[in-house]
């Protein structure tokens, strides 16, 4: 069998289950994954994190590195002096299962700032006696914030105000001071606005604001710099001609040029669209796609074009360099987005700990809408967040950012080159040709990036959200320059190899398991070679993986990526210690929990398909070109389920015939499907096991997902929330 490195993304000239049959697939899927560096060279790498005491879903960064927040409420901190610092009041209800609806105080827009070093400048409410809550923050160079989003009424205004008041709108748009005293202007915006989801600011001070239109269309309005005219309102402009279309279109993310021009980036399900004549896609590719569109400085729309595939793709942010190129990033379900050659990452990604189309997006549009400069995937960790935000240079140089699983390929400049899940910021930079010149995981146990933004002295200031902080936190990263390489590092996340997954579940006797890092192992990938009682050795290529200070098989050794086998010996234990040493030098360590089970089955194309290694009952290989019968059964295979009922050596085979799982664990499977046997996996390796799956009735994908449980204690086997695909007709 031929042994092939592959990156996370894409697997090159391998073997697949097809071609080398499943047994010694099953051999190949443990060895997997090693990702290429850019390597370039000398200043240190580094990271900053600041805890901020505010938070909000939305934010912005300016040029000196304070931070803004707006959304609903916030965390109630409001600071003396403030524009407006007592609540607005009014009962508002909301479910409180299972009790049912309950009275309380309905919310308030709130706008906040903290400054560079992380502390509080001002936080202010904004609102009435009714539901109000900020959708949009823009800062422009004195500092003064421009806030949008949604009232229920009875929204406090301004005596400048374009419409001061109003029974039937429910959008406003507000100016506050750039310290946060005084609101230069609080407006209605025209009720025929029904939403408001961005805004942006020109060089004389007017808003431009973007939603959807009551009318169901994306729109944009010009606000004068005073707030006090509506100098347009588009919402006709970016309009297809049917009327019964559902949903129809949204505008995203804004932009002003130099010229006054307005860049809108939306999507839109409107087949008759009005896309320009010659732009780089002029038709509606799928259920939803991404349009890019220019208004003039009148409002009317002077170029637009669809971008997408025959999923759903949303874009989050638009960017623009000094010769007026439009950068766009958001998050699509298309497996085929439009992407270029060359592109950073030109196929879409599944990641074995995805469930089938997690994938941000980022392209380079020419200034008339014609060429597709660069368009890549890029791998997030889920399809609903994608690219988080995106800043870029005047000459045209792109910063990026998201959340994502294990396996994003961060560069030898990273200054955060190791993983923390479950999940992590990533802050990625490409040139001005689409190639990848940077990348980094920033923090771990991540949830949302906010904001991204350049600083004048080369660093980069990402805001993002913990799962672990009720507040926001912000990072300066600093690439490595020339001649630096980030430090050897073992990430703190141990990953079952099926899935690529790891949470605070552990490890299982007998789980195989990957653990990642940087310079962990050889440069070029080293596979296992089994001794003559075909046992797995405890040291490969300079690589030792120590359980409680004893050495584990090893089956794959590379500077990214070590797998290796927990023990059996595991069993009773609730807590281990593992250490990696390569070439006698330990790199790291960690304390984990001991679990009886942590289960995920082994995928036939890791990186591209969630198509179980999968084998029907005739003995041909499951998928979807062959699929298996209603009713069938099928093979497939999986690590990290509680032991057999008779022992299996660490490192060595399974039993020759069936062997259970210990008498007391069952296996529980999603998608309708039935498990009639799971236990030995006759050659494969101890802790690979076979589980035979009763198909369901009813034909179509089935999606695995296993759990192993114990029936005569109650006691779960930990779930994994990762499932695998079988074909069935």
């Amino acid at each position: 069998m031929k042994v092939c490195r592959a990156t996370p993304f894409r697997v090159s000239n391998c073997p697949t289950l097809d071609t080398v049959g499943p047994r010694r697939a099953l051999l190949f899927i443990l060895a997997l994954f090693t990702c290429p560096f850019i390597v370039r060279a000398q200043t240190a790498g580094s990271i900053t994190t600041q805890a901020l005491p505010i938070n909000g879903s939305i934010s912005a960064i300016d040029a000196a590195g304070n931070v803004y927040f707006t959304g609903s409420t916030g965390n109630g901190q409001v600071t003396a002096g403030a524009a407006q610092t007592q609540s607005g009041g009014g009962t508002c209800y909301t479910n409180a299962f299972p009790i049912g609806e309950v009275p309380t105080t309905c919310t308030d827009a709130y706008i906040s700032k903290a400054d560079s070093a992380g502390n509080m400048v001002f936080a202010t409410l904004l609102g009435g006696p009714t539901a109000d809550g900020a959708s949009a923050l823009a800062v422009d160079g004195a500092g003064n914030i421009f806030v949008t989003g949604s009232t229920g009424g009875s929204f406090p205004t301004t005596p400048n105000a374009a419409i001061p008041t109003s029974i039937t709108s429910h959008v406003f748009a507000a100016k506050l001071s750039a310290d946060g005293s005084r609101f230069l202007y609080s407006t209605y915006l025209p009720d025929s606005a029904a939403t408001a989801n961005a805004i942006a600011i020109d060089a004389q001070g007017a808003a431009y604001i973007g939603g959807k239109s009551a009318a169901g269309h994306a729109y944009v309005l010009k606000l004068s710099p005073d707030g006090g005219t509506i100098v347009y309102n588009s919402y006709a402009e970016m309009a297809g001609s049917n009327p019964d279309a559902s949903n129809r279109g949204l505008t995203l993310a804004l932009l002003v040029d130099a010229a006054g021009n307005a860049i809108v980036g939306g999507w839109t399900n409107e087949a008759d669209f009005p896309a320009s004549p010659g732009v780089v896609q002029i038709h509606l590719a799928g259920v939803q796609s991404v349009f890019v569109a220019k208004l003039d400085s009148s409002g009317k729309l002077i170029l637009s074009t669809y971008l997408g595939g025959s999923g759903s793709d949303n874009p989050t942010a638009v960017g623009a360099d000094a010769a007026g190129n439009i950068y766009i990033a958001g998050n699509t379900t298309s497996p085929d987005f439009p992407t270029a050659p060359g592109a950073f990452q030109p196929a879409r990604v599944v990641p074995l700990w995805s469930e089938g189309a997690p994938s941000g997006f980022v392209a380079k549009l020419s200034a008339d809408f014609r060429t597709l400069g660069y368009s890549s995937y890029v791998m997030t960790a889920d399809s609903f967040r994608g690219v988080g935000a995106l800043a870029v240079t005047p000459v045209g140089d792109v910063y990026f950012s998201g959340i994502t699983g294990a396996g994003f390929p961060v560069t030898a400049t990273a200054p955060q080159a190791c993983f923390q899940g479950p999940s992590s910021v990533w802050v990625a930079h490409l040139d001005t040709h689409g190639a990848l010149q940077d990348a980094t995981y920033v923090g771990g146990n991540a949830d949302f990036v906010t904001g991204l933004s350049t600083a004048p002295d080369g660093s980069i200031r990402v805001a993002w959200s913990s799962f672990s902080s009720p507040t926001s936190v912000v990072s300066q990263i600093r690439f490595g320059g020339a001649g630096w390489t980030a430090p050897a590092c073992l990430s703190p996340t141990v990953l079952n190899v099926a899935t690529m997954y790891g949470d605070d579940q552990g490890v299982a006797p007998g789980e195989f398991i990957s653990l990642t890092g940087f310079g962990i192992g050889p440069d070029t990938g080293a596979v296992y070679q089994p001794d003559a009682q075909g046992m797995v050795p405890r040291e490969l290529a300079g690589v030792q993986v120590l359980f409680d200070g004893e050495p584990a098989p090893v089956i794959y050794a590379q500077s990214r990526q070590v797998n290796a086998q927990a023990p059996f010996e595991l069993s009773g234990k609730t807590v281990t210690s593992i250490s990696l040493v390569y070439n006698g030098v330990t790199v790291g360590s960690m304390s984990v929990r001991a679990n009886a089970g942590r289960p995920g089955i082994f995928r036939k194309y890791p990186g591209a398909a969630t198509q179980a290694v999968a084998i029907n009952l005739d003995g041909t290989v499951n998928g979807t070109s062959n699929p298996a019968r209603r009713n069938s059964i099928v093979s497939v295979w999986g690590t990290g389920f509680p032991p057999l009922d008779r022992p299996c050596a660490t490192g060595g085979l399974n039993p020759p015939g069936p062997a259970n799982l210990a008498a007391e664990w069952v296996v529980v499977l999603g998608g309708g499907a039935q498990a009639v046997y799971a236990g030995s996996a006759p050659g494969q390796l101890c802790g690979v096991v076979q589980i035979n799956v009763l198909l369901p009735l009813i034909a179509g994908t089935v999606d695995l997902r296993p759990q192993s449980d114990n029936p005569v204690t109650g006691q779960s086997g930990g779930a994994s929330a990762i499932g695998a695909t079988v074909a069935m007709k």
